[in-house]
């Protein structure tokens, strides 16, 4: 728990200037292609959860696409600045661990570089919990980190878990995720992503 409470309170003291270096100066979602993507796997108007909805970049871009659109993120600070880019859609302060909507309230998640900060060892409760809140059938978007193991970004303390592509696919099927669709995206730097197109299994 301390672990990911260094992790909230980094992007807590930092919400602005981080969301300045990850492209919100510009305004533009990293992410757009996958957005873009994401819809062609969706019913017009769906109803999606964002989980991770960071300074509201993706938010933006999913609003404006006609989604009723729910975003919840562990950091207050994100969250200030996420309403502030888009003061008509609704935010919610909640860790994922703590999501507690009507169960199978969504038909579809967007979750972009969030579970990257779950430990390894509370994925799939986390995963569970998710599936919870989704439709038999739901669409999601997840990207994370490609490696290996876990480690801590010194000196601010921050959790990172990385997983391979196989290793995630396997983590998704156990958990009731069919996996649609699943690709590597790589950086200018020496980040690569790992991004997948999910469907919740229909209960029998």
């Amino acid at each position: 728990m301390r672990r990911e409470k260094q992790t909230i309170d980094y992007y807590d003291r930092n919400a602005e200037r981080w969301v300045l270096s990850h492209g919100g100066g510009e305004g533009k979602s990293y992410w757009k292609e996958e957005i873009s993507r994401f819809g062609e796997l969706l019913l017009p108007g769906s109803k999606i959860l964002e989980i991770g909805s960071g300074g509201g970049l993706e938010a933006a871009e999913l609003v404006s696409m006609g989604y009723d659109y729910t975003g919840v993120d562990a950091s207050q600070g994100l969250l200030k600045v996420a309403r502030k880019r888009n003061p008509e859609a609704i935010f919610i302060h909640s860790r994922v661990e703590d999501l507690d909507f009507p169960e199978s309230n969504f038909d579809g998640f967007w979750t972009a570089a969030t579970l990257l900060h779950i430990p390894k060892n509370k994925i799939d409760r986390v995963l569970e919990i998710i599936k919870k809140q989704l439709r038999p059938g739901g669409i999601g978007f997840i990207s994370l980190k490609q490696g290996e193991g876990e480690a801590i970004d010194e000196p601010n303390g921050r959790l990172f878990a990385y997983y391979t592509q196989s290793e995630f696919s396997d983590v998704l099927k156990r958990n009731g995720f069919e996996v649609l669709e699943s690709k590597i995206r790589l950086t200018e730097g020496e980040i690569t992503w790992l991004v997948f197109y999910v469907k919740t299994l229909t209960k029998p």
